[in-house]
């Protein structure tokens, strides 16, 4: 269990920090030694300290003097104590880093809870402090150090960084679910932690890992969707990998183990309020994605553009077995499984040859490495030339088809069991898909990834990514039982909210990689798009381009210094700002890649890297065992959700209530309220320009991967290539499927069961139907005899003749010719209005006379007692 509360305490010659757990009950101590400068000497004594033992010590330690550091600053002239508060209530420690002289120590001094996962609450970091551990003053007056301090600051601890306490973000929902609630703590996967160099000098020292905050690069979006019989949790989470990280024009294709410039790992969870916050006995749903640029080695020069325009693709290595691609394949399937799905949206049709160079190269290379897997292992290949599409306005329709044959291809990842309805009578479009279960046979598995990208992977991969997740999330809904049909109409309230957020997601993926939010948004992708999209789109591709020329190298640099890719003075001796490029810090000279070329998904023997089970048992572990030795102790979610030990202020919560972003709707598919008198300025088909006819803001735009071919228009068809093995490996449900998707869905429902409550054919899998007209006919004929015996026996049924009677009744009182039926069996005739006396038997009779006179007199012992009771007595007496 990590630490919660940190405080450290200052000396001349030592730091201590204080950690506790969530309750302030239980505290721990970490003791760093000042006196060493050029190294970072800690200690970490294994007593478990209680709240005045901790104090005890303190007191010991400063001779019973703490000084706040407000205080400290006042120089009113008064003795200095011997100890010094110098952080109260940290969040966590980050890690230590060093330049040119001393340490400096990373604490998380402020954050906040921005997201629950049930027990789970993730936070976003708020403001970091750098302490310089050595005695003495930070070194201000060495320009060097001030240097690499600021390059390293560069790296913004307060933008789109995230942590928890109890929940493993660097891992998806379904490799947390499925570790193991006892035994070793699985460790968290190496490629999404970004403070892994900075917890070194940590795990050096043999510091336990509940003292280490290990924290996220990316982006966490979330929406309550409030039904009237269901509340439902809606996440999106983006993890950023920290390997082969960059900005846009310095970090393009990948390096040679097969990591790739702008990789982000894209995970939906759906999570039904009302159920178990427990991650193993909740409903909860996850559903994953993966983007990354083109696994080959490639580049694009910035100095080889002009003013405006893109900079020329140019393949730096021509590789004949596709080793990079093989590594980055290897890579995906050793944590997803298969089948893994490649969406490549470059375009392939272009005047001047430019992007489709990448289509050709990257088709080859997959081609070459499914020569050597078996049929349903084959990377399945499809090319989708959005650009093209999007003039006929057709991209978000041919999405959905495609997203279907993924999403029914890998599945999704659920706690709980399909619904009985769901197996027995399936939706339509649900028949091929076979659900493969974990070991314990509630969960259902994703197994495989879906793979988007196109030459930045950011506007177009961000529309292709929530066209699948789209319908992903309608079959989500479905399984839990919340929709009829696993299709959410593109109209829908709840589909406003999801591109929303996918929208919020592309922006800040932008932003991170190429200095601007998204040119190109969702909504430019459909046919309603409005001018001030497009107004949009041109003002950030001029921030995007001032932001490639000017600021990414600086960028780029502190990302380097961050990551530890470049270490001053260890493995290079030049000034970060002075190298010509860090081509060579991301590819070694002399490096040699030991896989197969032809058995390519075995592992690469030169890669030493500890493993432990996750996903499907494979995932790379950052810790070694002897500092993981003090992580295994009892973590009570109870209390870490609850916390009865603190009393709740109502100020608070309802601040963090209003905060949460929720929406009421009556129905999944309740369409939007679009009542806005601007809803004149979106343009129509009839409105829409010439495609040869462009303005300069237009031609500016020329600079963004995403803009449009000014080819001639072909068919739809043509503008989307299925290889044969993505045929193979997908379901044809769809493909034969003549009508759009959108036509399959039926009228939404306006009655409670399409609001979340569900059916006895849902629940229990009966179907209440109305009887058959000779059932009824049968019932009609039973229920009159009865009422006419009823009345036949019934002597206050015959007294109140005078009374108005229904006009069936009358009919039946004149029947002379009705017979009475008597059943033949050992069963009365009884009824909900009267019952047969049943027959007592003497026997019974005098058993219960004599049961009452046991009770009211004194019974006569008999003859037969009596002469044992006298035996009895003389021995008794002896």
């Amino acid at each position: 269990m990590l630490l919660r509360k940190i405080s450290i305490y200052e000396t001349p010659t030592h730091f201590y920090i204080v950690g506790g757990n969530i309750s302030e009950t239980r505290f721990h101590l970490l003791k760093i030694d000042r006196t060493e400068p050029a190294d970072l000497k800690l200690g970490e004594p294994e007593h478990l300290y209680s709240k005045a033992e901790i104090k005890e010590l303190l007191a010991t330690v400063s001779g019973s003097s703490i000084l706040q550091k407000a205080d400290r600053r006042r120089g009113n002239g008064a003795e200095t104590p011997k100890i010094v508060e110098a952080v109260t209530d940290a969040f966590g420690i980050v890690g230590a880093v060093r330049f040119l002289h001393g340490f400096y120590l990373v604490v998380i001094t402020e954050a906040r809870a921005v997201l629950k996962i049930g027990y789970h609450q993730i936070f976003k970091i708020e403001n970091v402090e750098m302490i310089y551990v050595p005695a003495g003053n930070p070194p201000t007056d060495h320009l060097e150090e001030m240097k690499y301090k600021k390059a390293f600051e560069s790296v913004d601890l307060k933008t789109d960084f995230y942590f928890s306490y109890t929940y493993d973000l660097s891992r998806t929902f379904q490799e947390n679910a499925l570790a193991r609630e006892e035994g070793p703590r699985v460790a968290s996967d190496s490629k999404f932690i970004w403070n892994r160099y900075l917890l070194e000098p940590l795990r050096r020292n043999m510091v336990s890992e509940k003292w280490m905050q290990q924290i996220i690069y990316g982006h966490i979006g979330h929406f309550y969707v409030c039904l009237n019989c269901a509340k439902i949790s809606l996440t999106l989470i983006g993890r950023r990998s920290a390997e082969y990280a960059g900005t846009r024009f310095l970090k393009r294709g990948a390096n040679y183990k097969g990591d790739v410039a702008n990789e982000v790992e894209t995970e939906q969870i759906v999570w039904e309020v009302s159920s178990s916050p427990n991650l193993r006995y909740g409903k909860f749903s996850s559903f994953v994605q993966r983007r990354g640029s083109v696994p080959l080695i490639w580049s694009q020069d910035p100095a080889t553009r002009g003013v405006v325009g893109k900079p020329l693709i140019r393949i730096e290595i021509h590789e004949p077995h596709a080793s990079t691609a093989a590594a980055h394949f290897r890579g995906l399937r050793k944590k997803y499984g298969s089948p893994i799905i490649v969406m490549n949206l470059v375009k392939r049709r272009e005047k001047r040859q430019h992007e489709v160079i990448l289509h050709e190269r990257f088709q080859k290379a997959v081609n070459y490495l499914n020569l050597f897997v078996p049929v349903k292992e084959k990377i399945g290949y499809l090319a989708f030339d959005v650009a093209r599409c999007n003039k006929k306005g057709m991209v978000l329709p041919k999405l959905e088809e495609i997203g279907f044959r993924a999403v029914l291809s890998h599945g999704w990842f659920q706690s709980f069991p399909l619904l009985h309805n769901r197996i027995n009578q399936p939706h339509p479009l649900m028949e091929e898909f076979e659900a493969i279960k974990a070991e314990n046979g509630r969960f259902l598995l994703q197994t495989g990834v879906s793979r988007t990208n196109c030459v930045d992977c950011l506007d177009r991969t961000n529309v292709a990514q929530f066209g699948i997740g789209k319908v992903a999330l309608g079959c989500q809904l479905y399984s839990m039982g919340l929709v009829s049909e696993p299709i959410i109409s593109p109209a829908s309230e709840i589909c406003r909210i999801f591109e929303e957020m996918f929208d919020e997601h592309g922006d800040t993926m932008a932003q991170q990689y190429a200095g601007s939010h998204l040119v190109h948004s969702v909504k430019t992708y459909k046919k309603t798009a409005a001018f001030q999209e497009r107004s949009r789109d041109a003002i950030q591709t001029i921030q995007r381009y001032y932001s490639n020329t000017f600021s990414d190298y600086d960028k780029q640099h502190g990302i380097n210094l961050f990551l530890g890719i470049y270490r001053p003075r260890i493995n290079c001796a030049i000034p970060i700002w002075e190298l010509p490029t860090d081509h060579y810090l991301h590819f070694p000279i002399g490096f040699k890649q030991k896989a197969d070329y032809c058995a390519w998904t075995l592992e690469d023997q030169s890669e030493n890297i500890l493993e432990e089970s996750s996903w499907n048992g494979r995932t790379a572990s950052i810790c070694s065992q002897e500092a993981r030795k003090g992580v295994k102790e009892e973590m009570d979610l109870f209390d870490q959700n609850y916390r009865c030990f603190r009393l709740s202020e109502f100020d608070i919560l309802c601040r963090e209530f209003q905060i949460t972003r929720t929406i009421s709707i009556k129905s999944i598919n309740q369409e939007m309220n679009s009542h806005s008198p601007f809803m004149k300025l979106f343009k129509s088909s009839d409105s829409m320009p010439h495609p040869k006819s462009k303005s300069k803001k237009q031609e500016l735009e020329d600079d963004d991967d995403d803009e449009e071919d000014d080819g001639d228009l072909v068919n739809n068809d043509e503008e989307i290539e299925y290889a044969p093995d993505f045929l193979r490996i997908t379901k044809p449900i769809l493909g034969n499927m003549k009508p759009p998707l959108r036509g399959v869905m039926s009228k939404p429902l306006d009655s409670a069961l399409s609001i979340g409550l569900k059916t006895t054919k849902e629940g229990y899998g009966v179907d209440i139907s109305r009887p058959s007209d000779q059932d009824l006919l049968k019932y009609r004929s039973y229920a009159k005899l009865g009422d006419r015996n009823l009345r036949k026996s019934d002597p206050e049924t015959q007294k109140s003749q005078t009374e108005p009677r229904p006009k069936f009744n009358d009919n039946l009182l004149t029947m002379s010719t009705t017979v009475e039926l008597k059943p033949t069996s050992l069963f009365t005739l009884d009824s909900t209005f009267q019952c047969e006396t049943p027959a007592v038997s003497k026997v019974a009779v005098k058993e219960y006379e004599n049961m009452l006179c046991a009770y009211n007199t004194i019974p006569k012992p008999s003859a037969r007692d009596l002469e044992i009771f006298s035996c009895y007595r003389p021995a008794r007496i002896l």
